[in-house]
């Protein structure tokens, strides 16, 4: 009975963290285009919901930029809804979550660069 009831503890603070997330989204996304810009999470800052959020997951509002950039996995430079909500899932916990984020995104940029470098000089030798 008590472990029924810690699982619908955890499954109604999902429910109520996805819903809050959704939310979120819409008000930072001022042009209601769907997606979420550098500019327009910058321009948010001071909202009382995302400073609530970035309570929840440890960080503060001087590393949203990197958060940003974390949760544009496809490096377009913008975030919809799908990107926004899976990764701030994904980063609650202690801000070490965001540190090792941002490794992991970063050790993925270095693969790409080193990938690249690799090619050239492939084409390179054979010219």
């Amino acid at each position: 009975f008590v472990e029924c009831a810690l699982q619908r503890g955890r499954e109604d603070k999902e429910v109520y963290m996805i819903s809050h997330l959704r939310d979120l989204f819409s008000e930072l996304d001022g042009n209601q285009n769907g997606m979420i810009s550098w500019p327009e999470l910058e321009d948010h800052l001071d909202n009382p919901k995302l400073k609530v959020y970035f309570r929840e997951i440890d960080i503060d509002s001087s590393e949203a930029q990197g958060l940003f950039h974390l949760l544009d996995r496809d490096g377009s430079g913008s975030i919809d809804a799908e990107e926004f909500l899976s990764g701030c899932l994904r980063l609650r916990g202690p801000a070490k979550s965001l540190d090792l984020q941002l490794v992991m995104l970063e050790l993925a940029e270095q693969r790409k660069m080193v990938s690249r470098l690799a090619e050239f000089l492939e084409v390179d030798d054979s010219g």
